[in-house]
């Protein structure tokens, strides 16, 4: 929750900040620095590491990549990094600092998601300092503690607003008819068309794939879901009933439906948890929205001028 929350928030300000790319267009800064906030720098080398992060896979090197693309992203990128060293300060400059360990797990968290050394190789690749990525996550960590100890406890949710909002949104509370249904795969069509006897009968799933030459798959997926052709397939079916085997590229494969579970409501507690979580996020992103502006207006800022130069395309329309 707290993740999506802050990810939202920053795209709010993104406006504010461009009032300060123009009214800080005269401010210089010392060599190397792309901006200070009351004094405290973010450095080109940081600003070009979190770009890397933030939009891996579009490299300055690849082809159609101008400098007006880069700098639009080194723009949004020191965007984010304003906000969260404004916020920094506050927080320790109130004696609210992260927990002991939080970055700690979430760099573990982040790294178990790659395979041993390809994270390390990522960040080689990209050029990529681990001591200023590991800066990136305290910086993240300290919006989502800002949020959930600063703002949220601000905020308060009535009955009439959860009771509005349901009626508004009711229908992003059905949960969609469920297909359950087994997917039978081989190079031969017999092996296929046997298994699915054989499940159809009663046999485990485990042990018929065992016995026969085929892979198969346990699948439940809601009925909007489903690719036409399935859907198609799976239509004709009453449960326990199998498909005719068909031809998949170089295999064949057939459906056998285990059970059609029919669409419902989400109980009334999940419901209730729901809505005030989505009332909860809009209203968070509104007060950060106003706290931030008055934040900036009070705040140090200078920007670099390469950084506040018009890109191109503004020049041209006047901007």
């Amino acid at each position: 929750m707290k993740n999506t929350i802050a990810q939202r928030t920053f795209c709010i300000t993104l406006i504010i900040l461009g009032l300060f790319l123009s009214a800080c267009r005269e401010q210089n800064v010392a060599t190397g620095t792309a901006a200070t906030v009351n004094g405290e720098p973010i450095s080109f080398r940081s600003l070009e590491a979190r770009r890397a992060i933030l939009f891996s896979g579009r490299s300055p090197r690849a082809a159609g990549f101008d400098d007006a693309t880069l700098h639009r992203q080194y723009r949004y990128v020191l965007g984010r990094m304003i906000e969260e060293l404004v916020i920094s300060q506050y927080m320790k400059n109130r004696g609210m600092a992260l927990e002991a360990g939080l970055v700690e797990a979430e760099e573990k968290r982040i790294r178990d998601d790659y395979p041993p050394g390809a994270f390390e190789a990522m960040l080689l690749e990209l050029a990529i300092d681990e001591e200023r990525w590991r800066e990136g996550i305290y910086r993240r960590l300290t919006v989502e503690q800002f949020i959930a100890q600063v703002l949220r406890p601000e905020i308060s949710i009535t009955a009439d607003e959860v009771q509005q909002y349901y009626s508004e949104h009711r229908a992003d509370f059905v949960i969609p008819e469920q297909w359950h249904f087994m997917q039978i795969m081989g190079t031969d069509r017999r092996e296929v068309e046997r298994a699915g006897k054989n499940l159809v009968s009663g046999k485990d799933a485990t042990a018929a794939q065992k016995e026969y030459l085929v892979t198969i798959h346990d699948i439940s997926m809601g009925a909007d879901m489903l690719p036409k052709e399935l859907l198609d397939d799976l239509s004709r079916l009453r449960p326990w009933q199998a498909s005719p085997a068909r031809a998949v590229d170089d295999a064949f494969r057939l459906f056998v439906l285990v059970e059609k579970i029919p669409s419902s409501m989400l109980d009334a507690a999940e419901m209730s948890k729901r809505v005030e979580q989505a009332l909860a996020d809009e209203k968070v992103r509104t007060v950060y929205a106003q706290w931030m502006q008055q934040r900036m207006r009070r705040a140090g800022i200078r920007i670099a001028p390469a950084l506040t130069a018009p890109l191109p395309s503004e020049s041209a329309s006047g901007r």
